[in-house]
């Protein structure tokens, strides 16, 4: 058992995660978690955990439990992205995104909430994205998953307001990260989307490579772990920031075609 606050960090073996957990590591008792076995390393101690597996997920947070004995802080991070057109994704590609984007947060937060309600206390950070308050095109499924973990996060937190026990969404805009490496591929292939597909795909390429520094969704979540009151939704980044506001004040005739000018579409 440990005197310090206990955090769980999903997907840290890279990205985000990794420097969330690492950035966490300063004050708390933090666990990442990756599928695959991964070594501690920077006061960051590693379980495996594959979220889309209920067997998974219990034998995880029953790991972490057994040498702590409570949880503090939990931080879904794990995510899927895929890059491309709604009609050239499959259905079991598709499942394959929500598993992990939102039935895969939703599998270990359920995990931990009775630990949580016994504390009358905990925090639920989820990792949200822009893609989740304006639809993403060429990442219809991924932006379609991240609305979902939206409207699951704010029903949440009214639940959870009786025990003590705050969610947070973090949106993040484009960072400088290897996210769009690991993207999943299109299942079919139809010659009718080809120019508008290698256009979106190079502007997301274009976008990522000129993003801001991904350490500052970390400090920026290492900031919302340590706020006493903290809110439900924090948009991180230059995009994150001026495209929902865009979105909210102009006619949707004219944020289509702004939308459509950023992405080099005709």
């Amino acid at each position: 058992m440990t005197n310090q606050k206990v955090v769980l960090v999903t997907g840290a073996s890279s990205g985000f995660g990794q420097l969330i957990a690492q950035k966490l590591a300063c004050g708390y008792c933090v666990f990442g978690t990756s599928r695959k076995e991964h070594p501690t390393s920077q006061g960051v101690e590693m379980l495996t955990l594959d979220v889309t597996s209920d067997s998974s997920v219990e034998s995880c947070i029953n790991q972490l439990l057994t040498q702590t004995n409570r949880i503090d802080l939990l931080v879904n991070n794990a995510g899927q992205i895929h890059a491309s057109m709604i009609e050239e994704t499959s259905l079991e590609q598709a499942k394959e995104i929500f598993e992990t984007n939102f039935w895969g947060v939703v599998r270990v937060t359920n995990a931990v909430l009775p630990v949580m309600r016994q504390q009358r206390s905990g925090h639920i950070i989820n990792m949200s994205s822009v893609a989740g308050l304006i639809g993403a095109p060429g990442q219809g499924f991924y932006s379609a998953s991240k609305f979902a973990l939206e409207g699951y996060s704010e029903a949440l937190s009214v639940e959870l307001d009786p025990f003590n026990i705050k969610v947070s969404l973090v949106e993040p805009g484009y960072f400088k990260t290897n996210f769009n490496q690991a993207m999943l591929q299109p299942t079919a292939i139809h010659s009718d989307y080809d120019t508008v597909r290698d256009v979106i795909r190079s502007s997301v390429d274009q976008a990522i490579a000129q993003g801001d520094n991904p350490d500052k969704v970390a400090q920026a979540i290492a900031r919302i772990a340590s706020s006493s009151s903290p809110r439900l939704r924090y948009r991180v980044g230059n995009e994150a920031q001026w495209l929902p506001r865009l979105r909210a004040i102009l006619p949707d005739k004219l944020f289509r075609f702004s939308a459509r000018k950023r992405l080099n579409l005709p």
